[in-house]
């Protein structure tokens, strides 16, 4: 029987004509997805990218490794989870990869040396305070102060002791006993102001944060100050815009994960303890973080060697009136998370809810050392037997913890629970966080830990 051609159907398929076309459509359509590939991949990783410096580079473009296939964020409920700027990418990748240059020896690669003070052992800022004072500088070497059409500098800390390092079994006394560098780069890199020539064009020391200085330096050092320069327009180093269009809690969170980036020893230690703290079928969505911080926050405190107090610490009582709101609004919670590095405080709150609260389940940092200050420089005076690194991992383990959390009680007053809730909002595992502020703080920080905008 002869193969019938309708006029909608064009011609047969075991023709020699259909076959002839379809090797024909085979060819355009394996030279035109080549030839996209080839766009596409100009279009992705051109070859002539932008430098840090806003000039054209010809550089080879940097190779990232392909998405791994680890667990996501939401598999490791009882697990270690932190955000890698290798894999995340973003704003944290983009931190990353200018704090890691190919050549930091080269003329051209600056730097921003963060100086410790001259009193650093009785340095008494806690974790978080260094954390925020690191972003600080970061941000400006990142824009040169407000300057990124200079380029930008490496932000490199020196390595005299780092009061909560002292005697660490894990590294040198500096903050890498706990956190990866922050850069690449050495101090063998930059130009050391303690052996080079009075004279020298390349050095120069800062004698407050906000004093103006020549772009053209090369190694630029901190001042001899707890307080940093206030960078005007954050973004405006990544190519992206201007502060106008982007969100500062992204940023500001960006910052302070990278410089909480773990050795692996105390990762291993921070997981163990999330292991035995959390429960594997904990719904972030369900639970309540209740972050407690006192003792050297309160005024009138009597603890030898910690910070004066700055604030009035709320009654308990206004912890538990918060949570029964959380309840009130949301009756599907189940859980509430509790951490204090104040003992009593934290026991006596436990004791509270679970007369107040007794079907909603309590997770506490098993373990916790709970130092009683929150002040860094004499934290192995505080606790008998404990170690810095035991009150560190403790502390890091409660920061995990909260990550885990949906809706908050805290006082924005303290850096410590403002960083918790800002990390949450932008790195944790809930999503929609609310924050219920009783010490509030009137500064951008506390606004980004209480509503999540400046």
């Amino acid at each position: 029987m002869e193969a019938k051609t309708s006029p909608n159907r064009g011609t047969p398929n075991n023709s020699p004509r259909a076959s002839s076309l379809t090797q024909f459509r085979m060819i355009v359509v394996s030279v035109t997805c080549a030839t996209l590939v080839s766009v596409v991949n100009n279009i992705i990783m051109p070859n002539d990218r932008l430098s840090s410096s806003g000039n054209r580079s010809h550089d080879t473009p940097q190779k990232y490794p392909k998405t791994s296939k680890k667990l996501t964020k939401d598999q490791h409920i009882n697990t270690f989870w932190w955000p890698s700027p290798e894999e995340y990418g973003g704003i944290l990748g983009k931190i990353h990869d200018f704090q890691n240059p190919s050549d930091c020896s080269a003329p051209s690669t600056k730097f921003f040396v963060w100086r410790s003070r001259s009193d650093n052992e009785n340095d008494t800022r806690g974790l978080t305070a260094w954390a925020h004072a690191a972003s600080s500088h970061m941000l400006h070497a990142l824009t040169d102060a407000d300057q990124p059409e200079a380029g930008h500098r490496i932000l490199i800390n020196d390595d005299k002791l780092f009061p909560m390092a002292k005697g660490c079994e894990h590294g040198p006394e500096t903050r890498e006993c706990y956190f990866e560098p922050l850069t690449n780069c050495k101090l063998s890199d930059v130009d050391d102001y303690e052996t080079a020539d009075p004279k020298s064009t390349k050095i120069k020391i800062l004698s407050k944060p906000d004093e103006e200085y020549d772009r053209s330096v090369r190694t630029l050092y901190t001042s001899d100050s707890i307080w940093f320069r206030k960078v005007k327009d954050m973004y405006s180093w990544t190519g992206l815009g201007f502060n106008s269009q982007h969100s500062t809690i992204h940023m500001t969170a960006a910052c302070l994960a990278y410089y909480f980036r773990v050795k692996p020893w105390l990762r291993k230690e921070i997981d163990e303890r999330l292991r035995r703290n959390i429960p594997l079928d904990l719904n972030p969505q369900r639970t309540i973080g209740v972050p407690i911080r006192r003792s050297d926050k309160c005024r009138r405190h009597a603890i030898e060697g910690s910070a004066p107090g700055e604030m009035e610490c709320p009654p308990l009582e206004e912890y538990l009136k918060k949570v029964k709101e959380f309840l009130a609004f949301d009756p599907r919670i189940e859980n509430v998370i509790v951490t204090s590095e104040d003992k009593s405080a934290c026991d006596e709150f436990l004791e509270v809810l679970k007369k107040e609260l007794p079907s909603l389940r309590v997770i506490q940092n098993i373990g916790d050392v709970q130092q009683g200050t929150g002040s860094g420089s004499k934290l192995e005076a505080y606790t008998e037997g404990s170690s810095n690194a035991e009150v560190v991992a403790s502390a890091l383990t409660s920061l995990h913890m909260h990550m885990r959390a949906r809706y908050f009680v805290l006082t924005s007053k303290s850096t410590w629970t403002s960083t918790i809730a800002v990390m949450a909002r932008v790195y944790g595992f809930a999503t929609e966080v609310i924050v219920f502020d009783i010490g509030p703080n009137k500064n951008t920080f506390s606004n980004l830990a209480r509503r999540g905008c400046a």
